[in-house]
């Protein structure tokens, strides 16, 4: 998405402009590292919001659903009282996370980008329900420099 949607973007967008001037003047790395997050997470932001729009790669409105239809798969075909694990990146998460608890286009965004590498979160359904249990756990590790977010 950033690869192709940036040269564009450079044109046309002044915000990402200066945001990418940021990155490319970062005299850091955790400051090329901070200029990064904050271009990538507006470049992301206009794709959920369907500012972008690229031939080749899906929509954030296709994504969803895609992940959706999944969820409703795997609540449809699980027999009662069995626990199902799915190993997956935030994206999912974060939809999953949306179901859940019924969150607009934006704020299941800013959920992808707390979604720690490792972590995981439990869900609970019955027939038409589906809730949060736990989000983003990670008692499995047991040193904070072992957690990261990409």
């Amino acid at each position: 998405m950033l690869d192709r949607s940036l040269p564009e973007l450079l044109l046309s967008d002044g915000q990402i402009r200066a945001l990418h001037q940021a990155y490319q003047g970062s005299s850091t790395a955790v400051e090329r590292q901070v200029n990064f997050q904050r271009m990538f997470e507006a470049v992301i932001g206009k794709w959920v919001d369907g500012g972008i729009t690229l031939p080749d790669v899906e929509s954030w409105s296709g994504f969803c659903s895609r992940v959706h239809q999944g969820l409703t798969h795997i609540i449809s075909t699980s027999e009662r009282g069995h626990q199902v694990a799915i190993f997956c990146s935030a994206g999912p998460i974060s939809v999953a996370v949306q179901r859940a608890l019924n969150l607009s286009q934006q704020d299941t965004l800013r959920v992808a980008w707390m979604v720690r590498n490792c972590s995981y979160s439990e869900f609970l359904y019955s027939g038409e329900r589906f809730s949060l249990s736990t989000f983003n756990s990670y008692p499995h590790l047991d040193e904070d420099s072992l957690l990261t977010y990409r």
